[in-house]
């Protein structure tokens, strides 16, 4: 069934961040991309697509979510693009409901190991670290208010994936964090270009939180302060700092076998 104009106008709202708020839904495109979401079971409330535009590795995904009881609807190859945040959409787009985690009701104790982005303002660069979490068995993502938005199109392109397969809760008040994590016995640690070289900074224990703020700032001044270490990266003198999704990678690798890296 065909959509009809002001359904697609409703969607087209999904594109801003008010729109996703106040619809309390977000979209993600692209054929491996909803491969990813159907593989861990994050199905989408519709999927839509221009008949035109899919190739034979989309009518499978179309049959399989279609399997799965996920609503399936035809749009025109110009709606499509309209609906798409990409230059050239691949003519399959899913609507998703927002799936929200209140912090105040986490069994924080269950995480092992969670990355806390603070200030990570760039959504590709979120994205990149939400893949890194998955790459590295995190259990857990938390942003912080001034944090890209976890629903961002940008950021959940640059997941590939990542996004549906761990769990994330955005926008989480600093303080609420760090009083949280302090009282699960989380061990907090702070990437700081000014803390100590990760190779003498010895054993991570088994409930560990890393930190992580934007490059140009670092991490802001509750989390930094309530940290219980500081800790970088050694690196040349040829270079000031990584790109934040860089250190993420290294710093959440090192976390999880740390006692591996010889430096």
């Amino acid at each position: 069934m065909a959509l009809i104009k002001s359904e697609i106008k409703k969607l087209a709202a999904l594109l801003t961040k008010r729109g996703r708020m106040r619809e309390k839904m977000f979209m993600a495109e692209g054929v491996r991309l909803l491969e990813e979401a159907l593989a861990a079971d994050y199905l989408p409330l519709t999927l839509l697509y221009a008949p035109s535009e899919i190739n034979q590795r989309g009518e499978k995904l179309i049959r399989a979510m279609a399997a799965r009881k996920v609503e399936t609807r035809t749009i025109s190859a110009r709606e499509c693009h309209r609906l798409s945040d990409t230059k050239s959409s691949q003519g399959i787009i899913a609507v998703f409901a927002r799936r929200e985690h209140d912090p105040a009701k986490q069994d924080w104790k269950r995480f092992r190991r969670i990355l806390i982005c603070d200030r990570i303002g760039d959504p590709g660069n979120l994205g990149t670290l939400i893949r890194s979490a998955v790459a590295f068995d995190f259990d857990l993502v938390v942003t912080t208010p001034d944090s890209a938005e976890i629903f961002n199109p940008k950021a959940i392109r640059a997941s590939m994936g990542g996004f549906f397969k761990i769990p994330i809760i955005g926008g989480v008040d600093d303080h609420l964090l760090a009083d949280r994590l302090s009282r699960a016995g989380t061990i907090m640690y702070n990437a700081d270009i000014k803390g100590e070289d990760i190779g003498r900074a010895g054993a991570v224990p088994n409930r560990a939180a890393l930190i992580l703020g934007s490059e140009a700032s670092g991490s802001g001044q509750i989390l930094a302060e309530r940290a219980d270490h500081r800790i970088r990266i050694p690196m040349s003198k040829k270079v000031e700092s990584l790109n934040a999704a860089a250190a993420g990678a290294l710093l959440m690798y090192w976390m999880q076998f740390g006692e591996r890296i010889k430096v």
